[in-house]
């Protein structure tokens, strides 16, 4: 690539940046800039002198992807109608090290990242829709929702089997995360406590708190009773670590249900975009995980061929060619959106559980009975590749899923 550029090494709250004319030719050393109205001033002068210096009047930028510490750069050079290329601190790192000086400043590297501009074909960023980037960040809040949400689990747990041991042997498949056995919790942090309480008092709380009925309810009692009275806990029942259950079952619910908004309104968002009927019809793709896959793939617009969104979910296989060694089934390159990838990853294993007979479980199963079988995580990666080629197909046609 040629032309006239300014390239910025972002760091958190500032950026070094810098001019070139040509990939042999700068027109000043670097400079340091805040993310300030005035330093934004300073950076307009320097690319009115590069463009006089030039005889050019289009002048490009490129940084490195930092997430959001590059979000003032990146809005401020929308709103002047800029083009500019963002290239993955992977590319710009394996750039520096085929230098003989391989050093990592500030200052050095804004030269190399404006020297894999000069080497690489790179793609131009388009201005995505605002819908898109409100769908992107809506789901970077939920994933942080749902982390907070296990940490409180583990720690829940944790008290479970020091204080209540066994109680999860009361339910089926051992969740302690249903309403009654939630609202047990909450109400009675430790087996003295069921001990102590009334049958029907209990029956009575839990029906009312949980909306069940009382007959549905009184199995449940009674299984905890009996547990409860052979139950040998690891504290006293009027330690304070009892009351730390009560405390952590109201903190895990009122997360749950601010998860429970985020995704929703992430959904309805969602809904709105063109291709959300297409994605949703594929099989094990359910309206939460397809608005989930709209937000990381963003607008469709802007990948020109299925290598590219490939590329850009880091689906790609890495090539590694030596003489006779052609270098084919290699592992993927994983240089591009990890989020993506674990939606396309979940998609794919939920779509196995169905076992029906569609193009991706016969590709799966494909995988696994040819002559050299792969193992069952890496066949499950392929069908994401396939997976994510057919999404690219159905929203370029705008057809649905079928098999």
């Amino acid at each position: 690539m040629e032309g006239c550029i300014i390239a910025f090494d972002v760091s958190k709250g500032n950026a070094h940046y810098q001019s070139f004319l040509s990939s042999s030719k700068h027109l000043h050393k670097p400079k340091k800039m805040r993310w300030n109205k005035n330093d934004f001033e300073l950076l307009e002068k320097d690319i009115s002198q590069l463009k006089e210096k030039s005889g050019n009047e289009k002048v490009s930028f490129v940084y490195e992807s930092t997430g959001v510490y590059s979000l003032p750069l990146e809005k401020y050079l929308k709103d002047k109608g800029y083009d500019y290329y963002v290239i993955s601190p992977l590319l710009s790192a394996k750039f520096r090290q085929t230098e003989l000086h391989s050093n990592k400043t500030d200052p050095l590297d804004c030269k190399n990242i404006a020297m894999v501009y000069y080497n690489r074909e790179l793609y131009l960023n388009s201005e995505e829709d605002n819908v898109y980037e409100q769908l992107r960040a809506l789901n970077r809040y939920y994933e942080d929702q749902m982390e907070h949400i296990r940490k409180y689990k583990v720690t829940l747990r944790s008290y479970i089997d020091s204080i209540m041991p066994d109680y999860d042997g009361c339910f089926p498949k051992k969740d302690v995360y249903t309403p009654v056995a939630m609202e047990i919790l909450r109400k009675y942090p430790h087996p003295d406590k069921i001990t102590k309480a009334k049958e029907n008092s209990m029956i009575k709380h839990l029906s009312k708190a949980t909306g069940h009925d009382e007959s549905f309810i009184r199995k449940h009692v009674a299984k905890v009773k009996e547990w409860a009275c052979n139950a040998y806990s690891g504290v006293d029942e009027d330690d304070i670590r009892t009351s730390f259950i009560t405390e952590l079952v109201n903190d895990l619910e009122a997360k749950i249900n601010e998860a429970n908004n985020t995704i929703k309104q992430l959904i309805d968002i969602a809904k709105k975009t063109p291709h959300f009927e297409q994605i949703v019809s594929i099989v094990g793709i359910g309206e939460n995980l397809a608005s989930r896959i709209i937000a990381e793939l963003g607008d469709m617009k802007k990948y020109t061929s299925k290598n590219q969104i490939v590329s850009y979910a880091g689906l790609d296989p890495m090539i590694r060619q030596s003489g006779k060694y052609d270098g084919d089934h290699l592992s993927i390159s994983k240089k591009g959106n990890k989020r993506l990838r674990c939606l396309l990853y979940l998609a794919v294993v939920c779509n196995l559980r169905q076992a029906k007979n569609d193009p991706i479980y016969n590709f799966y199963q494909k995988k696994r009975q040819q002559n050299t079988p792969l193992k069952s995580k890496a066949a499950k990666i392929a069908c994401a590749h396939k997976l994510l080629v057919i999404i690219y197909g159905l929203c370029k046609t705008q057809n649905s899923y079928e098999f």
